[in-house]
């Protein structure tokens, strides 16, 4: 396996061969570096559904295993895809129309039209004026979630088109994570929904596809207040929330994306897991302040134990010793396990400051 990415931390060098992307050139420095690996197909992941000129460049090169630049333009444009979203039954935010100021009653978000992470996004202020990188997205109070999909076009019945994998929370913006407001900071899952409210999510999920039509692995972020679902985001891609499901099912939904882009019919046999043994959480950890990572600590164990794809790791995505870090900057992932998600996120805490008082410790 190989990989082209921004970090090529420690732990993915352990099990691909990396070459780094500067931040400076990404993304546009990706399909040269890419076109140096042997022949193979090529998977995308989180920010690159931004770019659908990257990856058309990427789709010349190689077979695509991941969502082509017309089905991403349809569903990276919020002025595209929320009315869809409406049509295929969902209960929609509001959106100003392009270039209209933000309205002066009502909470509202500024939202980055290359949107990732969360990164950029704030509160609007009243009456702000319009920008052409920037959208304004109505303000929904409630729980932050995300709900996993999987697509094949090919399915013998259109309600075979898409599965529902499952649901988890959403970490965002979380202060003992030093995360800037409405940043990603992880997830925790799976977590259950009411039946009838997972069945009415799987149904406008489905009737989503049958316009988008994406396929494979795609995530949909939604905002949960009372029993009511508002959509604020596709993700068409595997995203950062189906690694807690792979983890706790002990299942590779990754081999399902795969499937759905070199077998007829992938999902025929799918099956939905319902059931797991824990919920799985994780977290990722923002610098509080400038510093350089440590040359040891916790997450050595996991540089040098066997890798083992279903072990819940403690720590994930592990810079150089004596890296720069900036503050404000993610230093690394974390995880925890528990008997409830209200656990997870406890036992997430508890390890978030431990690593306060670690990483104040080594500075000089």
């Amino acid at each position: 396996m190989w990989a082209v990415d921004l970090f090529a931390d420690r732990d993915l060098a352990r099990v691909a061969k990396c070459v780094v992307c500067p931040a400076d050139v990404y993304p546009d420095a990706i399909p040269a570096l890419a076109s140096q690996f042997p022949p193979g197909p090529v998977l995308y992941t989180g920010g690159l559904e931004n770019h659908p000129r990257v990856v058309a460049e990427l789709a010349a090169q190689r077979e695509l295993w991941g969502n082509t630049p017309d089905v991403l333009e349809r569903v990276r444009d919020p002025f595209v895809l929320f009315p869809t979203l409406a049509d295929a039954g969902f209960t929609v935010p509001r959106l100003v129309p392009r270039g209209a100021p933000c309205p002066t009653e009502g909470r509202w978000l500024r939202k980055p039209l290359l949107s990732g992470g969360g990164r950029g996004i704030r509160f609007a202020r009243p009456g702000e004026a319009a920008s052409a990188h920037h959208y304004f997205q109505e303000f929904i109070d409630g729980a932050p979630m995300s709900a996993q999909f999987v697509s094949d076009p090919t399915a013998a019945h259109p309600w075979e088109t898409t599965a529902l994998n499952g649901i988890t929370e959403q970490l965002l913006g979380e202060p003992w994570l030093h995360a800037a407001p409405f940043a990603y900071c992880g997830n925790i899952g799976p977590v259950e929904l009411p039946q009838l409210l997972a069945a009415t999510l799987w149904t406008s999920g489905l009737r989503l596809n049958q316009t988008v039509a994406m396929r494979g692995l795609w995530g949909l972020d939604f905002v949960l207040q009372g029993e009511t679902v508002y959509p604020v985001e596709v993700n068409p891609r595997y995203t950062a929330a189906i690694e807690v499901l792979e983890l706790s099912w002990h299942v590779s939904l990754l081999w399902t994306h795969c499937r759905c882009f070199t077998s007829s019919h992938a999902l025929a046999k799918y099956k939905s897991w319902q059931r797991w043994d824990a919920p799985v959480g994780k977290a990722v950890y923002y610098a509080p302040y400038d510093f350089r990572f440590p040359a040891a600590g916790p997450w050595d164990a996991d540089l040098t134990s066997p890798f083992d794809p279903w072990r819940v790791p403690d720590f994930a995505d592990i810079p150089e010793a004596g890296a720069a870090i900036a503050r404000g900057h993610p230093v690394l992932t974390f995880f925890a396990t528990g008997s409830t998600p209200t656990e997870v996120r406890e036992r997430l805490q508890s390890r978030a400051a431990e690593l306060d008082r670690l990483f104040t410790e080594a500075q000089p």
